[in-house]
């Protein structure tokens, strides 16, 4: 599930937060008729915006998602028609060096473009978002974490900032939605726009809980 942000004036150019949830489907918000939970948050985002009614993914899973998403093409035409995964064996893609990203083109625009949460397109060098157009990340470089309190993937510690390891406690979702309002407010100063790329694991097993 895709949600979209812009905050703008008539004399600059938006900033931008664009948000993903993690196999999300389209009638698990209170506002697409969902009757067994509520989300009153995002309703009333929904409620402010625009809701896309025949909005379809390019993809069922992960990284081909992300991948399209990005770069606004189908996924094989990106190298991702697939899972990315940890392992060589049972990975299904690599987002190919010559495609340019999203961030990339607002670079270009004079934005100053940031990734927070999971990344799910390569884990390392020149796969990072680092290296595909983000001025800042802060998050998770791999696909379904083990534990949302441990932030592993079989045992492995996937969570940068920028290029360095980090170890943060707490719930990733928690995390996640907190590095972003620090970002959000770190750009306060400036008079550039930003692009905030905000992806969460969750809902996506092993559950939000």
């Amino acid at each position: 599930m895709v949600f979209l942000w812009a905050e703008t004036s008539q004399s600059q150019q938006p900033n931008i937060v664009l948000i993903v949830a993690d196999d999300l489907g389209y009638g698990d918000l209170s506002t697409y008729g969902a009757q067994d939970l509520s989300s009153p948050a995002l309703d009333s985002l929904a409620a402010s915006g625009i809701q896309f009614n025949q909005f379809y993914a390019n993809s069922p899973v992960c990284s081909p998602t992300r991948a399209s998403l990005l770069s606004g093409r189908y996924p094989p035409l990106v190298g991702v028609p697939g899972v990315i995964r940890t392992h060589a064996a049972d990975n299904w893609g690599n987002l190919l060096p010559d495609v340019h990203l999203l961030p990339e083109m607002l670079r270009l625009h004079g934005y100053h473009t940031a990734m927070i949460g999971k990344w799910h397109l390569g884990l390392y060098p020149p796969q990072r978002p680092i290296d595909r157009g983000f001025d800042h990340f802060q998050g998770f470089l791999g696909d379904m974490m083990d534990d949302y309190y441990t932030h592993q993937r079989h045992g492995l510690n996937y969570m940068r900032h920028g290029d360095k390891v980090i170890t943060p406690e707490g719930h990733a979702t928690d995390l996640f939605s907190d590095w972003a309002v620090r970002y959000i407010e770190s750009r306060t100063s400036s008079t550039a726009p930003f692009f905030l790329y905000l992806a969460y694991n969750a809902p996506h097993t092993p559950g939000i809980g």
